[in-house]
């Protein structure tokens, strides 16, 4: 199974929203333009390449208006 699946059937969505360079520099990222990120309630995944990184923290992550609830 590829990593995508597993984390969209664990409840992650694509995270369309703008991510701040200060991301990337916490994880050390060598390729930010690869950057692909999924996010849950309380995590934000990337799978844009082999490391995975992952963190709880929504900072540096462009925050939307929940009208759904």
């Amino acid at each position: 199974m590829r990593f995508v699946e597993y984390i969209r059937r664990e409840g992650y969505q694509l995270f369309c929203g703008a991510v701040d360079a200060q991301v990337y520099s916490y994880f050390d990222c060598a390729n930010p333009r690869k950057a692909i990120w999924y996010y849950k309630r309380g995590s934000y995944q990337c799978v844009g390449c082999r490391e995975q990184c992952e963190t709880d923290s929504p900072i540096g992550f462009q925050m939307f208006l929940d009208l759904m609830e």
